[in-house]
Formats: C-alpha cells, structure tokens, sequence
C-alpha cells in the first residue's frame, strides 16, 4: 500500500519492553472524529497529545527539550512512520504493544505495516540529546497509509512532573528514560508525566545546572527562562535533587534556603499541584530538604510533603557505582513512590499497576474509630481552658467523615499511671520499678478494652507517652524496660482486637542552642525498640516537632512565651500548647502518617 506523508506527534516514553497501563493507554476513538476534524498528522495537528517541553517555534519540526517528553495520538490506516530530521535513536508503541527501539536512524521511517482492524494508537520516543550523544530529537510528523487520517484519544486526568539530575534522567542505563523511576511511577499511576531532569544537575546554581532556575526552561539548551507554564498544569511534582550539590562547595545553608526557593517557584508554576520534595538515595541535604519543606509547611503551603527513602534502595546491590540506581533498582523506587502518590493524587490504588509495597487504600472505607493515649500534651484542654490544648483535640479536622476520635489522654501521666490509676503507689520495689498494688486497669483502660464499646476491629490506638515518664519519683517514674514492656502490653491487646496500634516519640518541648531547637526528650530509643519488637509503627513526633520549630524559626528566644509568635504557639511555658501549637502539631502527625503510608492516612482528607 502507498504511503503518504503526513505530519503526527511522537512519545517519549520510558522503557523497553513495557507495555503501558490500560488506563493510560488512550483508546483511538473513530466515533468521535465526526466531531472533531480528522488530523493530517502535522505536529500542530490538534489529536495529538504532547507531554512535556517541546519547542514549536519551527512548525515543520517539534524539538523534545528534556527527557521524558512524549507524544500520542489514535490513527486510522494499516500502516505508519515517522519523519525525522537528523539522526536519532527512537523507541515507539503501536498500539500499546512493548516499546521498540529504531537506533540511529533519520528521514522517513516505517514503524508498520499490516496493521489489522481500522483503528490504532501510537506513542514515539527518543533519547535525549546529552553529554556526547547529539542526536537531533525533534519530531516532523507521522506518515499515514493513504486515506488514513489521527482520530482523538482521551488525555490521563493528571500529569506528574519529575524534576531532578541523572537519576532522575534514568543515567546511564541504556533503555532510559522508560526503564527510570519517573517513567515506572507514572505509568504505574496511569498519569501523563515527564522528566524535567538533566544529568549532572544541581540544585543550586553554583558552577552547575541549578535546576531552581533551569526548570523554569524549556531545555537545557537555552540561555532564558523560557519556558510558558500555562502549557500545561502538573497535578504533582516530585524534586530529587542534592546528589551532586556537594561537589560544587554548596553549604548546607545554602542549600535549605535555595530549596525553599525553589518550592516557592514550583508553586508560583503550578499552584495547585502536591509538590514532593525525595530526599536523595545517598542522604545528601536530607535535614536541609526537610526542613525547606517545614518552612514552606509553616508559610501557609499544604500541599508540599517530604519523602523520606532512607532504606529505599542499597547502594551495594541496587546501584551500578554507588549512586546510580540499575533498572531493577528503579523498579524499587517506583514501587515505593507510587502509593506515595496515588494516596495524595486520590487514586485508586486497585486501578494502579500492581506493587509490592503496603499502600494506603483510597477505595471505600469502613467507618473508624481512632482512639489516643498519652498525657497533657495530646490531651483535650480541661474545662474549657486556653491553656494547655494538647494536640489529639486537633487531630479530628484531618480526618474525612469516616474516622471519630476517642481522645482519652489524660494531663501528668506517665505510660504507668495512665494504664494503672489509681493503684500506682509512691514506693519502688528492688528492681527500682514503682509498685502497683493492685495490679488493676484504670477505668479508661478497661473502657477501651471492652468488647461492646471499646476497640474493634480496623480501630487504631495511637499511643504517647515518655514526658511524665522520666520523673525520679513515684507514682510517674517508669524505667526503660518497663516502659517497653508497657508498650508491648498495649499494643498487643490492640491488636488481639483487631485493631492497628502506632506508636510515636514524646513531642519535644522547646530547647533552644543558639538559633537551633534541639531536641529534649527521653524514651526515643525505647519508643523505637517496642515498635520494632511489636512490629508496629512508629512515629519520630520528637524529630519532626523540633524540625517544625527550627522551620518556624523559635529560636533564639528571649524565654517570654506570652507574646509574639512563640507566645502564639505555646503557653506561657516551653511544653504545652495553645490552640494554634497544637494544630501544627497535630498536622505534623498526620503528614507523618500520609508519609510513612500508615494505612490510617487513607482517610485523612
């Protein structure tokens, strides 16, 4: 059959052998190219879908800048190509069949013939133009059979945009940029997604490509900010960015402050896009990176989170050289990221490629109750006071209509005396242990406990102590096997109910050495150790509430807390909190839950 020249857009897609999800798949459909003008292929042609930066200053040839872009439309017809300028490697999909690789190739290319049935689809890639590869990635249309014409397909309701160095690019495996985590998670989402990503990359601008001003490009190529953001609008951003700033002399000052420009910018981009800042592979600029989030937390943005992939991969057996991750180590980042995502993104997880990692589910949900134990600090203010306002009494307005609290934390406790009132008495036995006699539950305990009206099955006990713990005296003082044992205790009789314990580290009152707030509590250690021995959650609220206090710069203080913005946030002492504290606080848990993907943050709002 006589082919005729046409002109249609290109996909750059991700990876060799990778069939791409259903979802994401766009259906040609002929029906409504009734309605719509059948396309000639041109790269202005209005069926085609382009995803990412593309140059269309010359009309004749569509320019890729970063990797990751791509290009999809439905034609009909029983055959195709693809016109190219210059030489290039490129990789193609007909019809959502496995990607095929066309190396070095230029003019007119048959990618087809044959084709069976009267509708198709097609996605075309390359590789991108870096280092010593100059291939020419530019897109001149597509060559349709005669009398064949592109029909409309449906776009992926989100976009996620990848903005990192060489990782992120998916270097220097060979089948990039669709064997690459970016390419994996999007596919897996069955979301649009492109790689604004370049190797080499840094964040800040220091004798390096500092991606906090070179994203705002529409390549690497460029010498201007260039790129109109109204293009198109991502749903998320996901920044990977560190692994090379510390071999350009960036301090980590530098480093948070840039970081907290940079998500400044990439909200001012897309202001309605959840925005996740990785921490790097190689824990470079992790407490920076956290923190630049806190701050941006803290100004008012909450739709910025960190993710934290400590234990993601191992460097050993994951990466090619230390740093950058193989294919099959990609493959174990995408599947931690993606349920990451989908939670924020409110997908359904069941529609999303298989994963091998626990998600949170988004589909429908079993009402809960989430019931809370620990002291003063998470306790429900008394009597209508101002002062203090523990955060458990903020915690519900996280929470979506599914979830009802049972906040039974109660002021001056330790884990002891909440578990045993009032049958803790002031004297110590041998092991130094105060004595319990008798060895009763409290009356909120045994409530709790009940089979008619306490904690069922798909309930959750979140649990704080540790403040009140360490006291020297009796009835509070409770050592540290005892305090792990107690732990244990609560925990299993949770989960002989049914229900799904978290434990958390005591929150840090306010410490301040110089202009830095440190961290002030004990019972870290043995927090950790019971979760670990239970086999349960943890959440570090003592780390993430004095990175929270540096993000809302509390230090250096003047110790007046009845004023000001420290004074807003706690009373007039260095632990409790007024109303406003606590609300933070509270939202640093369940940001911490949603993080971690604590299946309990599939109800979170």
């Amino acid at each position: 059959m006589k082919l005729r020249t046409a002109f249609v857009a290109v996909t750059l897609i991700t990876g060799m052998g990778i069939m791409p999800p259903a979802a994401a798949q766009s259906t040609a459909n002929p029906a409504a190219a009734e309605t719509v003008a059948a396309g000639n292929g041109r790269p202005d042609d209005s069926n085609l879908q382009y995803y990412g930066r593309w140059n269309k200053s010359n009309t004749s040839w569509y320019s890729m800048g970063w990797a990751g872009g791509y290009v999809e439309t439905g034609f009909t017809g029983s055959s195709i190509g693809v016109r190219q300028r210059n030489t290039i490697d490129l990789y193609y999909s007909i019809d959502h069949k496995p990607l095929q690789w066309r190396r070095n190739v230029s003019g007119t290319i048959t990618l087809a013939t044959g084709l069976a049935g009267t509708s198709h689809t097609i996605r075309i890639g390359y590789r991108e133009r870096a280092g010593s590869y100059t291939g020419d990635p530019v897109f001149g249309g597509l060559v349709l059979a005669g009398g064949g014409q592109t029909v409309p397909i449906s776009r992926p309701p989100k976009l996620v945009e990848f903005i990192g160095d060489s990782i992120t690019v998916g270097q220097p495996n060979a089948n990039r940029p669709f064997t690459a985590y970016p390419w994996l998670t999007g596919e897996a989402l069955k979301a649009g997604h492109t790689q604004v990503a370049q190797g080499g990359a840094c964040l800040v601008s220091q004798d390096c490509y500092g991606m906090m001003d070179w994203f705002r490009r529409s390549s690497a190529w460029v010498s201007s900010d260039d790129w109109n953001f109204s293009t198109y609008q991502a749903s998320a951003v996901v920044i990977n960015l560190g692994t090379n700033d510390v071999g350009h002399g960036v301090s980590t000052t530098k480093f948070n402050q840039s970081y907290v420009v940079m998500l400044e910018r990439v909200r001012r981009a897309y202001p309605s896009a959840q925005i996740f800042a990785m921490g790097t592979f190689r824990n470079r600029y992790v407490p920076e990176t956290r923190n630049a989030v806190a701050t941006r937390v803290a100004a008012g943005d909450s739709k910025v989170d960190f993710v934290d992939t400590t234990g993601w991969i191992n460097p050993a057996t994951d990466t090619s050289d230390n740093v950058h991750p193989t294919e099959a180590g990609h493959v174990k980042i995408s599947q931690r990221l993606t349920p990451i995502l989908a939670g924020y993104l409110k997908l359904d997880q069941a529609q999303c490629a298989p994963s091998t990692t626990a998600t949170a589910a988004t589909t429908a949900q079993a009402p809960v109750t989430v019931w809370m134990a620990g002291d003063s600090t998470m306790a429900a203010p008394a009597g209508g006071a101002v002062c203090p306002v523990g955060w458990g009494s903020q915690f519900a307005q996280y929470f979506n209509t599914n979830v009802t609290i049972k906040n039974n934390a109660v002021a001056g406790r330790s884990i002891q005396t909440w578990l045993y009132d009032p049958n803790v008495t002031t004297r110590k036995n041998s092991a130094g242990e105060c004595v319990v006699s008798p060895a009763t539950y409290s009356s909120r305990w045994r409530s709790m406990l009940d089979a008619t009206n306490g904690m069922k099955a798909g309930d959750y006990l979140v649990i704080q102590f540790g403040i009140n713990d360490g006291d020297p005296n009796c009835p509070r003082h409770v050592g540290s096997a005892r305090y792990r044992e107690l732990l244990g205790v609560m925990a299993a009789a949770a989960k002989a109910r049914g229900a799904h314990p978290i434990l958390l580290t005591p929150v840090a009152a306010i410490t301040c050495s110089g202009s830095t707030a440190v961290g002030n509590r004990g019972f870290i250690s043995e927090t950790n150790s019971a979760a670990s021995a239970n086999q349960v959650p943890v959440i570090d609220l003592h780390r993430l509430s004095y990175t929270l206090y540096n993000a809302l710069h509390f230090c250096p203080n003047n110790g007046d807390y009845r004023s000001g913005p420290v004074g807003a946030f706690f009373c007039n002492d260095h632990t409790h909190f007024e109303a406003a504290g606590a609300r933070q606080i509270a939202g640093v848990v369940a940001k911490a839950l949603r993080d971690q993907q604590i299946p309990l943050s599939a109800y979170l709002k």
